[in-house]
């Protein structure tokens, strides 16, 4: 495992101590990464320049990665959209970085905070502006964003999943839809009065739609589907303590 901070290399590194990666080792690092990685998550606060917290956007939208071990990464924002960009590896300190440079030349500088053969955790920053009332406030976004390596099941597996986060109380229940055959939604999977994090994954077929109901405050709850580990992308509609999907949430 490599870790941005704690480095191992089949033993630990004294973290009191700077780190000198080799060429060798981020050619290592760089075979790592090679490949695709599934579940984006992005989990997002705005804090001040001492790095206490202004406010918790939550978990927000973030694309998978797909690293071809030279300087390509395609970029899957769900699953209609991609992108094909450059990433380089660089190294600092004995802290890890990854840069990613979009087709339109903008792009993002994350550290590597976890690599392994399973999990790619990232952590990202950039300027914010935060408003106090009317008076602005130096501050920036911190982006930690995870993903999961592809496996054997996420290529066969045909799985449609759902991913809800909250620190309040919520209550879900999960429907397909099968657009093909009918159109009526079939409950799949319900639970009641639940916090914390929620996580279900059903098999489906083309056409398919996914349709999710929530109660609880739409404020505080974050939403993630995915298709075979890519995200998927749709339409909501909001209530003062609900929310559902709409259109959209289709699998192909």
């Amino acid at each position: 495992m490599f870790s941005a901070a704690v480095v191992f290399f089949g033993c630990k590194k004294d973290v009191g101590t700077t780190v000198s990666l080799t060429s060798s080792d981020m050619a290592t690092i760089n075979g790592e990464l090679k490949g695709l990685w599934l579940f984006p998550t992005d989990n997002q606060q705005i804090q001040d320049t001492t790095g206490k917290t202004l406010a918790d956007n939550g978990y927000i939208a973030a694309p998978a990665m797909q690293f071809d071990g030279g300087s390509g990464v395609t970029l899957y924002t769900n699953l209609q959209t991609q992108q094909k960009g450059t990433y380089q590896l660089s190294t600092k300190n004995g802290f890890i970085y990854l840069d990613v440079t979009y087709p339109d030349s903008t792009g993002v500088t994350y550290q590597v905070l976890v690599l392994t053969s399973q999990t790619l955790k990232l952590i990202s920053t950039e300027p914010y502006v935060y408003y106090s009332g009317a008076t602005p406030i130096p501050a920036k976004s911190v982006s930690n964003v995870a993903l999961q390596k592809e496996n054997s099941a996420d290529v066969t597996g045909k799985l449609v999943k759902v991913f809800i986060a909250s620190g309040t109380t919520y209550s879900v229940n999960v429907y397909v839809t099968h657009t093909l055959k009918a159109d009526t939604p079939v409950l799949v999977e319900t639970k009641q009065n639940i916090k914390g994090t929620f996580s279900f994954a059903f098999p489906a077929t083309s056409g398919d739609q996914l349709n999710v109901d929530v109660l609880g405050d739409p404020g505080q709850i974050s939403f993630y589907g995915y298709y075979n580990g890519l995200p998927m992308s749709g339409d909501f509609s909001y209530g003062a303590q609900e929310f559902k999907t709409t259109k959209g949430w289709m699998v192909p």
